[in-house]
């Protein structure tokens, strides 16, 4: 197919999503030279080791009306970027994830920061243009505990880190989606072979004025 490119709409792109989002199409979308392998000691399915031996936990009253999510914020790794939106793209009749230029992209057909179910948001660890930015680079250093602050506008929303984990590019089952508030983070490994998936449930909303 040629011109520009032609987007799926939020409910039409979900098949579509689930095969490639995962595949060896991210390979492409992260890119960048391979570096050392992110995968820790257990192989490609294993959890890495947390900071804090229990989950915390914290009551929170209300649920988010809706909102974009715009910035996401991990102390712990040294990440705070804009989040913009991304959605499946066909170009030359092959679907592919549109790509985030520098920001890290929230999947359109998951999940609003605050809301039930799951919020996917994909991100660079490498990137082959220098105008572009590796906005996942330093994934990798996050563990269980800690904390995860996704925007939408000025509403924050706090997760905690449950599980890090390092998983083959088909296991699409880290896209699944059920009445939890998660964020799940992807990237690939810095050997571009596998994924890294961070995933964080929701523990409360950000206080206005709090710091970032």
């Amino acid at each position: 197919m040629t011109g520009k490119p032609r987007r799926f709409g939020q409910h039409g792109s979900t098949l579509v999503a689930t095969a490639m989002v995962l595949g060896a199409g991210l390979i492409a979308w992260f890119g960048g030279a391979p570096g050392v392998p992110s995968a820790p000691d257990g192989g490609p399915t294993a959890t890495l080791p947390g900071r804090a031996a229990e989950r915390p936990v914290a009551a929170f009253r209300t649920v988010s009306s809706g909102g974009l999510p715009t910035r996401l914020v991990i102390p712990a790794a040294g990440i705070d970027v804009p989040v913009t939106e991304v959605g499946v793209v066909v170009e030359a009749g092959v679907a592919r994830w549109e790509t985030a230029w520098r920001a890290a992209g929230h999947h359109v057909d998951s999940a609003m920061p605050g809301q039930p179910g799951n919020m996917v948001i994909s991100g660079h660890v490498s990137v082959a243009d220098p105008r572009n930015v590796a906005v996942f680079a330093t994934l990798d250093r996050v563990r269980a505990g800690d904390v995860v602050e996704v925007y939408a506008g000025e509403r924050g929303y706090r997760y905690v880190v449950e599980t890090v984990v390092v998983v083959d590019p088909d296991a699409t089952e880290v896209l699944r989606s059920d009445a939890s508030a998660v964020v799940t983070l992807i990237t690939c490994t810095r050997d571009l072979r596998h994924r890294l998936v961070v995933t964080g449930r929701l523990v409360g909303e950000i206080s206005p004025g709090a710091p970032a």
